[in-house]
């Protein structure tokens, strides 16, 4: 196969990013814990998820440091349903691989699998779960990033809502509550089952966390119980203008150099990619992506590859460094199998291009209209090819860059260095 003429392509969009995380999530959280009005010694968990959020360590120990001047005394609880290989150990090992350790966040770690019955929902009949150690606490704080969720549109998605509900369910409450999904829709659920464990569980603060379309932290804001569900309907409006996002309408191939869970819930964020999780429709409008190509699974995710499904290509080294049971498990619990199917295994870059756009039909390389991005968390740069860029959809956002050539394979079948990610 010939090479791609390729150019780079920087997402111009400039707001301003928190610089100082582990400062600014003390000085929100602070003024709601003082009308909480702790009783000195009180035990607080503060949930800590299974998302690549950045600096997420500092912000932890921001939560902590707050907790601690308001008189209590905090531990963090591993909140991420079925995640880490459904045990104890694989979430603390988890929260390991994001930088988060005792020693960051100044408290232990209390990680298990086992849960209390909170109640059933009224509307229809959830059986709601809470983590054993977070429902024995004096009191919780919830913190989460909030914006758009991979599965749904709503005005709640993935945010402190969802961490209260699916990442303190553990396994037994994610696996309970998606099957509600597909019976009932995600939204209505999730409102219900987090407004029970708001009414019967010490849940006294959520601290959200909205990050920019590079990644940065963008905002950090904290909310009394009684004022989550509307600061997170607001957050979410402003998470969504933030979101980065690929200018295309349609693409021929999209090379992806690296999913998982620190990235996206289903490893490829689908309000990226289009792809919805059951791999056969759109979750936005656009981009269409005819064939989609991923190269490698982040350490991260400790060989969890939800959502490898939604490729059609993948590297042999990707395949087999999958966890089949940690990937079964998460795919099961969310109730969409589809996530965890095998794409075309191929031994290197150059057979699964030249695969990839064979099977979407392009005749002349020249006409083939191609990106490649790092991940689908980080997309401020990325590379286009010619075609791609003769019909980019640019409403001055995005600028187009110098040559490169992330778009070339080697003789030994490899694609070039791009982006900091070797090939």
């Amino acid at each position: 196969m010939s090479t791609l003429d390729a150019r780079l392509v920087r997402d111009t969009l400039d707001v301003p990013a928190i610089a100082e995380v582990t400062a600014a999530a003390h000085e929100a959280l602070a003024p709601v814990l003082a009308r909480a009005r702790l009783r000195p010694g009180a035990r607080v968990a503060v949930t800590a998820g299974s998302r690549g959020i950045e600096r997420i360590d500092g912000i932890l120990r921001g939560a902590c440091d707050a907790v601690r001047d308001a008189g209590g005394v905090p531990f963090l609880v591993a909140a991420m349903g079925s995640h880490g290989g459904g045990t104890g150990d694989g979430q603390r090992a988890m929260l390991a691989h994001l930088g988060v350790s005792e020693r960051s966040a100044g408290a232990p770690i209390e990680s298990a699998m086992d849960v209390v019955e909170v109640g059933t929902t009224d509307a229809h009949g959830v059986a709601v779960a809470c983590d054993a150690r977070a429902a024995g606490a004096d009191a919780i704080v919830v913190v989460g990033r909030v914006k758009p969720h991979t599965d749904f549109t709503g005005d709640i998605e993935s945010g402190l809502l969802k961490m209260t509900a699916i990442g303190l369910g553990k396994a037994i409450g994610a696996a309970r509550y998606h099957a509600a999904f597909a019976r009932w829709g995600y939204e209505p659920i999730i409102r219900e089952i987090a407004a029970l464990m708001f009414a019967r569980l010490p849940i006294i603060a959520g601290l959200a966390i909205v990050e920019d379309n590079r990644g940065g932290t963008h905002a950090l804001e904290a909310f009394p119980t009684d004022q989550i569900v509307a600061g997170e309907e607001r957050l979410l409006r402003r998470a969504r203008e933030l979101m980065p996002k690929l200018p295309f309408a349609e693409l021929d191939l999209l090379i992806v150099d690296r999913m998982g869970k620190n990235f996206s819930g289903c490893g490829m964020d689908t309000n990226v990619t289009g792809r919805a999780v059951d791999g056969r429709t759109q979750k936005v409008p656009q981009p269409v992506i005819d064939q989609l190509y991923v190269r490698e699974l982040s350490a991260e995710s400790d060989g969890n590859a939800t959502g490898i499904g939604l490729a059609d290509f993948c590297t042999r080294r990707l395949a087999d460094a999958i966890d089949w049971d940690a990937t079964y498990l998460n795919a099961l619990t969310a109730a969409h199998p589809a996530g965890a199917r095998l794409p075309v295994v191929c031994d290197n870059d150059r057979d699964a291009i030249r695969h990839a756009l064979n099977a979407a039909g392009v005749q002349d390389m020249a006409h083939a209209r191609v990106a490649r991005v790092r991940d689908t968390l980080h997309i401020e740069t990325f590379a286009a090819s010619q075609a791609a860029l003769a019909e980019m959809q640019n409403d001055g956002r995005y600028e187009i860059g110098d040559p490169t050539d992330a778009l070339a394979v080697s003789e030994d079948g490899a694609l070039a260095e791009f982006g900091g990610v070797l090939a």
